[in-house]
C-alpha cells in the first residue's frame, strides 16, 4: 500500500539553472533472523545422509540415529541464505551440539564463490552451547553434523548422543548497490509552469534488499511513496511502481530543483537518484484593480481593469456586462471595457476574469449604475427672420447621454401642434413642410426635444414673411367694367342658351389636372388671366360662408399662373381665383384617404 507524507531534505541542493542532485552509493547492512524453530523455511536447505537425520522442520536439529553406521565423511546439513544481491558481513550462530564419539563433529561453513568452504569444527563428547560469529564474505552459512571417520552401527547407543540443534542464526547482510528509479509516465514538472496538485509515474528495482521508498523533492518538500513489506530473503519487493503527487502550493511560487529517489530495504537505506528537472510553480491568479467609469451619464461607459501577475505572467483579461459580452482593448496589463450597445439609466453588472499563463484564474463583479440628467441640445433651428410662403420648417437636436427619444418631439407652429404630419426619418432631425403658403406676417414656432431618460429640451423662435401693400384703386372704364361684370358668373345662363347669344368669356380661369387627390397629396392648380395688366393672381378657400386668401401667385407674361397645394384632410374643399375684380369659377376639390 502506498502512503504519501512531507518532510524536509535538508541536503536537496537548489539551483535556478541546470540542476545537478547525486546521491553516491553507500554500503548499508541490515539484519536477517532465522529464529527456531519456526514453521517458515525460506532461505533454509537441507540435506542427509544415510544415517544421519534430524527434525528439520520446527526444531532444526540433526542427528545420528541409534544403530546407524555411517560412512566416513558423510553430513548432514542445515543452510541459511542471505538475500540476493547482498554478502554477509557477519553470521551469528547460535547452537547447542554432543558428539560422544571421536569421530563425529559439528562444523560451520561458509559457501565463497559458490563453493563451502568450512570456517570451524566443533566437538563436545558431554555436550555444549556455543554462538559462532562466522561467514564474512559469503552469500551463505551452513551448520553440519559429520562423520569425520566412520560410524559403525554398534558405536551409537542413542539418538542423542551425536547430535546438533540451531536455535538461530542472525546474518549481518550488506547490500552494496543501490536502487534504481525513473518516470514511466512523465515527469511532474515537465515543461511551462505547474499550479495546483500534480503527478507522475514512476517505476524503482532493486536488485538487493528491494526498494523501500521512494521519495520526490520539490525544493525542500519531499513526498514519500513507501513499499509494503516483502519476505525473509527480500525484506522489501524488487520493483515498486506506482504514482507520486505533489501539493506545488506547500512548495511557494517560483522555481525550483527536483529529483526523484528511490531507497532500499536496508538499515540505513542506499539511495538511488536520478534528476527531473526543473519545475516552475505559480499557484497565485493574477491581480486586479477595477476603475469604474469616470461619465455617469455615458451611455457607453468605459471602465478600466488594470491586471498583473508576478511569477507565471497576464495571458488574459475577459469581461460581461449585464450578461453579455464587452468591447475589450488591452494594452500591455491595461483593459478598457465598454458595453456593446448603449445602457439603459440604472445599475449595470460587469463581471471579469483574468487568467495567467501557468492557469490560475482570478474573478471578480463590480457596479456601477448610468443616471442622464442632461437634457438634449437643439443646435439649429429653421427658418428665422424673412421667410418664403412654403418655406419648412427643421430643427435638429443632439444627446450624449440616453440618445433621442425619436416619439418625444412635438412640433408647434403659432399655437398648432402640426407633429403629426412632420418628418421624423431624419437622426435627430423634425421637418414639416406646410400643407398651404405661410400668410403674410410673424408668425412663432415652438419644438420640443426629449432623450430617452425623460429629460426634455424647448425652443422658440420666430419667422415672417413680408406683408404685401394694398394695390392702388384702377381706373376702368366703362366697356371694361361692363365686360368684367359679365365675368363674376362663370356659368352661362339658361336664357343665353335657348336664345342662342353667345355669352362673353370669363376673363380669369382655373384648373386642375385631378380633382380628388388623397389627403395630404399635391395637386398643381393653373390658369389664364385674360387682361395683360394683371401680374399677381389671389387663390382663395372658402371657409364656411368666406372666402379666404391660400396663396399669392405671379402671372407670367404669357397670361398663365400656377401654383402647388396639399389638401391636408379628407373631404371636400371649394377653391377660386381672383385678380382685381375678375374671379374664375369655383372648384369643387374632394380629398380621399
Amino acid at each position: 500500500m502506498n502512503t504519501t507524507h512531507q518532510r524536509l531534505l535538508s541536503s536537496l541542493l537548489i539551483v535556478c539553472g541546470a540542476l545537478a542532485l547525486t546521491s553516491p552509493a553507500r554500503a548499508a547492512d541490515t539484519a536477517i533472523t532465522y529464529a527456531l524453530p519456526s514453521g517458515d523455511p525460506s532461505g533454509i536447505t537441507t540435506q542427509t545422509a544415510p544415517g544421519i537425520t534430524g527434525c528439520l522442520s520446527g526444531c532444526s536439529t540433526l542427528r545420528i540415529t541409534r544403530g546407524s553406521a555411517v560412512a566416513v565423511r558423510r553430513q548432514g546439513t542445515l543452510a541459511f541464505s542471505a538475500p540476493a544481491g547482498t554478502t554477509i558481513v557477519n553470521a551469528a550462530i547460535r547452537l547447542r551440539y554432543r558428539t560422544k564419539l571421536a569421530t563425529v563433529s559439528a562444523h560451520i561453513q561458509s559457501r565463497v564463490a559458490g563453493r563451502w568452504i568450512d570456517m570451524r569444527r566443533l566437538h563436545s563428547a558431554s555436550g555444549a552451547q556455543a554462538t559462532v560469529n562466522a561467514g564474512a564474505g559469503g552469500t551463505a552459512v551452513a551448520v553440519t553434523l559429520t562423520a569425520d571417520g566412520a560410524v559403525p552401527g554398534r558405536a551409537v547407543k542413542t539418538d542423542a548422543d551425536n547430535a546438533v540443534t540451531v536455535d538461530s542464526v542472525v546474518l549481518t547482510v550488506r547490500d552494496p548497490a543501490p536502487p534504481t528509479v525513473g518516470w514511466t509516465s512523465g515527469d511532474p514538472a515537465g515543461a511551462g509552469w505547474s499550479r495546483g496538485t500534480i503527478c507522475g509515474g514512476f517505476e524503482a528495482r532493486d536488485v538487493g534488499l528491494g526498494v523501500d521508498h521512494v521519495d520526490y523533492a520539490v525544493g525542500t518538500v519531499v513526498t514519500t511513496v513507501a513499499a509494503g513489506g516483502g519476505t525473509r530473503l527480500q525484506p522489501r519487493p524488487g520493483t515498486l511502481d506506482g504514482s507520486v503527487c505533489v501539493d506545488t502550493s506547500q512548495v511557494g511560487d517560483g522555481t525550483y530543483g527536483t529529483a526523484l529517489s528511490a531507497v532500499d530495504g536496508a538499515d540505513d537505506g542506499n539511495r538511488g537518484s536520478t534528476v527531473a528537472g526543473i519545475m516552475r510553480i505559480d499557484n497565485t491568479p493574477p491581480q486586479v484593480v477595477y476603475q469604474a467609469p469616470a461619465d455617469p451619464e455615458a451611455r457607453l461607459p468605459v471602465s478600466q481593469l488594470t491586471a498583473a501577475d508576478a511569477t507565471s505572467g497576464l495571458e488574459q483579461v475577459d469581461a460581461t456586462i449585464d450578461g453579455l459580452p464587452a468591447v475589450l482593448h488591452s494594452i500591455g496589463g491595461v483593459t478598457t471595457v465598454a458595453p456593446g450597445t448603449p445602457l439603459a439609466d440604472g445599475t449595470h453588472r460587469l463581471a471579469w476574469s483574468a487568467k495567467d499563463v501557468a492557469g490560475n484564474v482570478a474573478t471578480g463583479v463590480e457596479t456601477f449604475g448610468v443616471a442622464d440628467t442632461t437634457p438634449p441640445t437643439i443646435d439649429t433651428a429653421l427658418p428665422q427672420g424673412v421667410a418664403g410662403a412654403l418655406e419648412v420648417i427643421s430643427a435638429h437636436a443632439i444627446d450624449t447621454g440616453a440618445g433621442l427619444d425619436t416619439g418625444g418631439w412635438r412640433l408647434a407652429v403659432d399655437g398648432l401642434d402640426v407633429t403629426g404630419g412632420a418628418d421624423l426619418s431624419a437622426p435627430g432631425t423634425i421637418t414639416y413642410t406646410p400643407v398651404r403658403p405661410w400668410t403674410e406676417g410673424d408668425h412663432v414656432a415652438r419644438v420640443t426635444a426629449v432623450d430617452r431618460s425623460g429629460n426634455r429640451t424647448v425652443r422658440t423662435w420666430t419667422f415672417s414673411l413680408p406683408v404685401t401693400p394694398p394695390p392702388p384703386a384702377p381706373i376702368v372704364a366703362p366697356a371694361v367694367v361692363a365686360e368684367s361684370a359679365l365675368v363674376v358668373d362663370p356659368v352661362p345662363t339658361a336664357d343665353a342658351a335657348a336664345t342662342g347669344t353667345p355669352h362673353p368669356r370669363p376673363k380669369l380661369t382655373l384648373a386642375t389636372s385631378t380633382r380628388t387627390p388623397r389627403v395630404g397629396g399635391e395637386i398643381t392648380l393653373r390658369g389664364t388671366v385674360g387682361d395683360g395688366a394683371m401680374r399677381f393672381v389671389r387663390i382663395e378657400a372658402r371657409v364656411g360662408r368666406i372666402w379666404r386668401l391660400v396663396a399669392r401667385v405671379p402671372v407670367t407674361a404669357q397670361r398663365r399662373f400656377s401654383t402647388p397645394v396639399r389638401l391636408p384632410q379628407a373631404g371636400g374643399y371649394d377653391v377660386r381665383a381672383r385678380a382685381g375684380s375678375s374671379t374664375s369659377a369655383t372648384l369643387h376639390l374632394t380629398a380621399r384617404r
